[in-house]
């Protein structure tokens, strides 16, 4: 029997923008990590404290849109409600009709600029060679970012 995949997550170079990859056991484990990932390269995550708790859900089509969709929105709530996370539960993942459902819960703060120094400001999540792959280890997501 394979070894369990750990969970982690890499910065990936790219001549335009930024990515990473990100890699845990199950496909819930990779959401969360995808977004501590997407916080990462965004602002150091130990600046941040879990005072508030923030209630989510998106849905797309397929994994890799639901994917872009919970990235998005992380991205919304911090460029548009000043939010930031440092903790991010996914408390269900299912399919119906189709369509692809994430519900979750983040825990944060609000932003302040002279405590949460923006080491790269993330502009959008994109699709260009955003990908989810299943194998017996785990799960591994690659994402690039438009900075």
């Amino acid at each position: 029997m394979p070894e369990t995949l750990a969970s982690g997550f890499e910065v990936l170079d790219h001549p335009a923008d930024m990515g990473f990859r990100a890699w845990a056991p199950t496909l819930t484990d990779l959401f969360a990590v995808c977004a501590r990932a997407l916080t990462s390269v965004l602002v150091d995550p130990e600046s941040i404290r879990a005072h508030q708790a923030e209630s989510v859900e998106v849905f797309g089509d397929d994994v890799e849109t639901l994917l872009y969709n919970w990235l998005a929105e992380i991205i919304y709530l911090f460029d548009g409600e000043k939010k930031l996370f440092c903790e991010f539960s996914i408390l269900s993942h299912r399919i119906s009709d189709g369509t692809e459902f994430l519900q979750a819960e983040l825990k944060g703060e609000n932003y302040h600029r002279e405590k949460h120094e923006i080491k790269t400001y993330v502009k959008a999540i994109t699709f260009h060679q955003l990908k989810i792959e299943h194998t017996q280890e785990g799960y591994t997501a690659q994402v690039f970012l438009d900075i």
